[in-house]
């Protein structure tokens, strides 16, 4: 038996987490300001602005778009909220295209590592874990600086049909 996670559920878990995170912004705007080194940047709001604009250059290059440069979107809450429906949007279309061809491989130029060739399903993997690994690294900064993100990112939490 093969036992695996569908890209729906991968996005929906993404998007899940997403959600929860501009919650805890809303209810806490503190948060964007929260010192974080990751990645280069030197905020809170800087790496979740990394994390929406690497998911949606993902899907954009799965569907043979250009890619929106990080300069055109605005490191702030609706800036990171426009960049993530864009993802959303692209990969759900892209998720109910029965004839789009995951194991065929793309080639595009990274901001870091150079020229990569790879499946398309690699891709969005990659794409969607790459902003949950990056939201954990936030939570932990989060929770240092004060702030209890008070929701649970685990995606066993996913799905809980009930408590006894």
């Amino acid at each position: 038996m093969s036992v695996g996670l569908s890209g729906e559920e991968l996005l929906a878990w993404n998007d899940a987490t997403f959600s929860k995170w501009m919650e805890l912004v809303e209810r806490h705007p503190e948060v964007m300001a929260v010192a974080c080194d990751v990645y280069g940047v030197s905020n809170v709001g800087e790496l979740l602005h990394h994390v929406v604009l690497v998911e949606l250059r993902y899907a954009q290059r799965l569907m043979g778009q250009t890619e929106t440069a990080y300069e055109d979107v605005p490191v702030s809450v609706d800036g990171i909220r426009s960049a993530h429906g864009g993802m959303v949007e692209r990969v759900r279309g892209l998720l109910g295209d029965v004839a789009y061809e995951w194991d065929a491989t793309i080639r595009f130029q990274t901001r870091s590592a150079g020229v990569m060739v790879t499946s398309r399903k690699t891709v969005l993997i990659h794409a969607l874990m790459h902003s949950i690994r990056h939201y954990a690294q936030a939570a932990m900064l989060v929770r240092q600086a004060g702030i209890a993100p008070g929701f649970p990112m685990d995606y066993l939490f996913m799905g809980v049909l009930g408590w006894e």
